[in-house]
């Protein structure tokens, strides 16, 4: 997996972010029952990127810089990122321009820059999982090496799933009202994506492909395929089908990065954790009566993601120069996928 490829991944993944949240910008009604069921059918937009971060986290462990500096480096830039959307959405045009809408005790103050709730925004619920699943890597890879690949993959698929039936079964009688529970059970439902993508990139580590030397860089019939799996996806009711997001990010792989991908994909790729931050405050606060002008969903859509991206690239500038002033503007991103084969 090159460095392209993984930002062709995370375009990906963050424009199935925004179909799947689509519904809930657009109404209950605005989209038929058919295509609502196929969009939360078409894909789990959340494991694309665990499988890019324990692909990427495994090459830094193989690379020996995998140390509790390297991670404390990364998940500070990751919430310094955050507390800039924070900034600009709650504290500046909150206070502005939308008094009310959120609390500014300090206890809520607090709780939701820390990650531990996500009261002013639902969609960054996964902040802290993912802090705590990054954390945990260092155990993940070490499993990986001693046991193989096999039952590493097979506990974490159980526990995935099983922490999704938990979810689904106990949030509101339970995991609702005890914030701890919850934020384990959804870091654990985390660890299949993220140790299936670092049992990928020992594999090829290890001198194995990935790939199938019939459809490497044929596009048309990998674009086929892939095109193929979301329509079948789409129309299963399977909740959590494993085998699919490393199916779509496996024929990613076998793709001849052209002009098209490289404009769109890649860029949105490299914007997608900020745009993953800001996309909620875009659709469900700021621009929400603006966007019930537009009578086409797909329009809203569209709107949506140019919006976003360029939030995001805004913002992401503002980002940068924190981390230089912070001596944090080596990119640990770009670090790690220079050690990722290609």
């Amino acid at each position: 997996m090159s460095r392209q490829h993984s930002a062709i991944i995370k375009g990906l993944a963050i424009l199935l972010m925004l179909t799947y949240h689509l519904p809930r910008v657009v109404g209950p009604d605005g989209l038929p029952v058919p295509v609502q069921e196929f969009i939360a059918h078409a894909g789990n937009p959340v494991m694309y990127f665990l499988l890019v971060s324990g692909y990427g986290l495994y090459c830094a462990h193989h690379g020996g810089r995998l140390n509790w500096r390297y991670l404390a480096r990364r998940t500070a830039k990751l919430y310094i990122a955050f507390w800039v959307v924070l900034a600009v959405f709650v504290m500046f045009f909150g206070l502005l321009f939308y008094p009310g809408w959120f609390s500014y005790d300090f206890k809520s103050v607090v709780l939701n820059l820390t990650g531990w709730r996500w009261d002013y925004c639902q969609y960054t619920w996964f902040l802290l999982p993912y802090v705590l699943m990054s954390l945990c890597s260092r155990w993940v890879f070490s499993c990986l090496e001693k046991l193989g690949a096999v039952i590493p993959i097979l506990v974490s698929t159980v526990l995935t799933m099983g922490m999704t039936w938990l979810i689904a079964r106990y949030y509101d009688s339970y995991l609702r009202s005890h914030q701890p529970v919850y934020l384990l059970v959804l870091t654990a439902q985390m660890s299949m994506g993220f140790t299936i993508g670092a049992a990928m990139a020992r594999h090829y580590l290890t001198g194995h492909r990935l790939t199938w030397g019939k459809l490497q860089g044929r596009n048309l019939p990998v674009v086929g395929l892939l095109v193929i799996a979301f329509l079948l996806r789409g129309m299963t009711a399977t909740a959590v089908v494993p085998g699919f997001p490393v199916l779509v990010t496996w024929l990613v792989v076998h793709l001849n990065v052209t002009k098209i991908s490289d404009c769109i994909f890649v860029p949105l790729g490299n914007q997608s954790m900020m745009m993953w931050f800001c996309h909620g405050f875009i659709a469900t606060k700021m621009f929400k009566p603006y966007f019930e002008l537009l009578q086409w969903p797909l329009l809203v859509w569209l709107v949506w993601v140019l919006i976003s991206y360029c939030v995001a690239l805004v913002l992401m500038q503002v980002t940068e120069r924190i981390y230089g002033a912070l001596k944090l503007s080596q990119n640990l991103l770009d670090n790690q996928s220079k050690s990722i084969p290609s």
